[in-house]
């Protein structure tokens, strides 16, 4: 059975500080928490809002990308909303570029573009997707499983600010090859 799941104008987010959380009402029964901490969250989540218009476009724009993704219908919602928080209501981040090798040709990228990068260490690929594209850098997340770079784990939706020269198109080979995330955060919380 696929998995209907549509914005409505019901839908609302609110700040749960038990869960350290923005969060995000779907239904009475269904809830969705986002991955990021109230540290990295601007002071306008703090109170409750409307998912907005503007919210709905994004979510179906970042979906469609998710299509080339290997993952499952529920990760693909998962990354969507996520990508709607951290164009929206993150702080602003510096680049953190040097986890990844200069391309040869520079790529200008689009919101929702789905991209990767190689590792300075082992060259292993890494898929993002585009949710904020600047002049230089542009803020990604992490669209595939976790990966280690110089010590460091990086999970899946994991907001990181990258430079342009360090982005190229996602190879198909790259999508074929990315496993599926082994947990995903859409889940009803009581």
């Amino acid at each position: 059975m696929k998995m209907a799941f549509r914005p409505t104008d019901c839908w609302r987010w609110y700040f749960d500080s038990e869960y350290d959380s923005l969060m995000l009402e779907v239904s009475s029964e269904m809830l969705f928490r986002s991955c990021y901490p109230s540290k990295m969250l601007i002071p306008d989540v703090f109170c409750e809002f409307s998912f907005s218009v503007s919210d709905a476009t994004s979510y179906y724009q970042f979906h469609d990308s998710c299509q080339s993704l290997n993952l499952t219908d529920a990760q693909k919602i998962e990354l969507s909303i996520n990508a709607i928080v951290a164009a929206n209501f993150l702080k602003p981040q510096m680049p953190k570029s040097w986890y990844f090798s200069q391309q040869p040709m520079l790529y200008v990228p689009k919101v929702a573009d789905v991209v990767e990068v190689s590792l300075q260490e082992g060259g292993q690929k890494v898929c993002l997707m585009i949710v904020e594209a600047g002049e230089n850098a542009s803020l990604c997340i992490i669209a595939q499983p976790s990966f280690v770079a110089m010590n460091k784990t990086f999970s899946f939706s994991e907001a990181i600010k990258v430079m342009n020269d360090r982005l190229k198109p996602m190879s198909q080979s790259l999508s074929e090859q990315m496993g599926l995330v082994e947990h995903c955060e859409l889940e009803a919380i009581s």
